[in-house]
């Protein structure tokens, strides 16, 4: 028969879960979370232990896995399936959490023309940047693009600018905006990757953990800045993730 110590020692070492609801105040709400910077920024949130919750809003549930997580890691992660057509059907998922981050996009290809592009990629985010406002949010983080500008003649940088401006004109507490240029680390065929490497710059481009771990410790006590509204660009990006936490041992570098 096993001592109470014993068994009280077992279930701490079963224990794996980096999220302490319990004790954690944080809740996040999360638009973009399948996305490639958004499973990044999941996994980075989920595992900094610092959260009570991590409310991912989806449009399909996926596995631990589909975000980098171990099964006993993911307690605090919840998924919300919702319609992005009828955001506002789902106004309560957006109250009760001091952070909102939206690392949601798409192509006008993806999408299939320009006007279904702007219904998405402006349409969405803004909706739901509203109902993050009018549910609490403080600090409001951005995945936007390089060269975002709403004077600009070509659609998407036009449209992200839209979207920055729309934010800003709310008001959040704090509002920190990430421009990255090329992402790497998308799952992209080797030929596109490869043909990507060799005709885009290092300087031009940025990883996808880069991206989500700068959004993260943006959240901590070593901000990017103390400004209301905070644009990071490309190498910004880079130079604060590496100075706030140093390397990457998956790519030994911040690239």
């Amino acid at each position: 028969m096993f001592s109470a110590p014993a068994i009280l020692l077992a279930a701490a070492l079963a224990d794996t879960s980096t999220c302490e609801s319990e004790t954690k105040e944080s809740c996040a709400v999360v638009i973009g979370g399948t996305g490639a910077v958004g499973k990044e920024l999941i996994r980075e949130l989920v595992q900094s232990g610092e959260y009570r919750e991590v409310r991912a809003l989806v449009r399909k549930e996926r596995d631990l896995g589909y975000f980098g997580l171990a099964e006993g890691e993911g307690s605090c992660l919840v998924q919300k399936v919702v319609d992005f057509e009828k955001l506002d059907d789902y106004a309560d998922e957006f109250k009760g959490c001091e952070y909102g981050f939206s690392a949601f996009g798409t192509t006008r290809r993806e999408a299939g023309g320009a006007e279904p592009f702007k219904k998405i990629d402006y349409g969405y985010n803004v909706k739901a940047a509203d109902l993050m406002k009018q549910g609490g949010v403080k600090h409001m983080q951005l995945v936007s693009a390089q060269g975002a500008d709403t004077k600009s003649w070509l659609l998407y940088p036009k449209t992200k600018g839209e979207i920055e401006d729309h934010l800003k004109s709310l008001a959040f507490d704090r509002l920190t905006i990430w421009r990255p240029g090329l992402l790497a680390g998308r799952h992209l065929s080797r030929t596109v990757e490869t043909a990507a490497n060799c005709i885009c710059p290092n300087f031009l481009r940025v990883h996808v953990r880069t991206v989500a771990r700068g959004m993260h410790y943006d959240t901590t006590d070593k901000p990017h800045s103390t400004e209301k509204v905070d644009i990071i660009e490309n190498n910004p990006i880079k130079k604060y993730v590496e100075a706030t936490g140093g390397k990457d041992a998956l790519f030994n570098k911040v690239i």
